[in-house]
């Protein structure tokens, strides 16, 4: 990854690049790239606006795309919300374009306004599927499922980008859009489950559930329980419980479920009580 304080330029994006340039299609590498900077700047200002501040911009064969971070919990609707606006502002972008007699230029803006919202991660759409997902089924869940589905996704555009050049040799700039949603999906999970441990850290109050498990689980399978918009607290029936901080815990430094449970089989607490809080990390 080629850095320069907070901006960095994945290698993929360098061959998507020149794959443009080498097929004679340089003058749309610069158009895309316009439209690209123009949807995730408006983004940024509108994430900077809900206080929320970029931790890195990344130029990859997907786009521009601005990391942002929040030292506040952020509701799940502002989430949804937040995640529709680069393709907003794309979609605006066409209509002044096409206002313009700028028609190609605008049906270009269209098209990338368009993509964001594909169902599969890191994109826009993936991320919205990510939040309601989660909130249904688990944030670790519904990610192992995206990012599954992204890895697929990037496997059959390499497959097709390399079977299509034959006959057309720029669809080989599928390749390393390819390549670079295995590449990203393949990470995509860790750092979702580092996000969910910090927002838990988050002292918002959040409604409080229960989850009743046999106590054989492992610590990733009760992990996929929970999202940041509860207080997940995990029962065996009859027995005391656990919080979801020492579940994530137990994730991180590769504990087992005896870990998980040891310190509540010491203590003298009923089921489906949540006098013990957090001292049982």
């Amino acid at each position: 990854m080629i850095k320069k304080n907070q901006i960095k330029i994945h290698p993929l994006f360098l061959l998507f690049g020149a794959a443009l340039f080498y097929f004679g299609e340089g003058g749309l590498f610069w158009d895309m790239l316009f439209c690209w900077t123009i949807q995730e700047v408006g983004y940024a200002v509108f994430c900077m606006k809900k206080g929320l501040t970029a931790r890195h911009w990344l130029f990859t064969p997907l786009g521009v795309r601005g990391d942002f971070v929040s030292a506040e919990f952020v509701p799940f609707e502002e989430k949804i919300c937040t995640h529709f606006i680069g393709s907003g502002i794309g979609i605006l972008l066409s209509v002044v374009l096409f206002a313009l007699e700028l028609k190609d230029f605008a049906r270009l803006s269209l098209l990338l306004a368009g993509i964001r919202l594909f169902p599969f991660l890191p994109l826009e759409g993936g991320k919205i599927w990510l939040e309601i997902l989660g909130r249904w089924k688990g944030t670790l869940r519904a990610a192992s499922w995206l990012t599954k589905a992204g890895c697929g996704v990037g496997y059959g555009l390499c497959v097709v980008g390399i079977i299509f050049s034959i006959l057309f040799p720029i669809a080989f700039i599928a390749v390393p859009v390819g390549l670079y949603l295995i590449y990203v999906n393949k990470h995509e999970f860790l750092q979702i489950a580092k996000d969910l441990y910090f927002g838990m850290l988050d002292d918002t109050v959040k409604p409080l559930r229960e989850v009743i498990v046999t106590g054989e689980e492992s610590p990733l399978e009760l992990a996929l329980h929970l999202n940041p918009y509860e207080d997940i607290f995990f029962f065996r029936s009859n027995h005391s419980g656990v919080s979801q901080e020492r579940v994530m815990l137990a994730v991180f430094t590769g504990k087992d479920r005896k870990w998980v449970w040891k310190l509540a089989d010491e203590k003298e607490f009923g089921a489906k009580t949540y006098n013990f809080g957090y001292d049982d990390m």
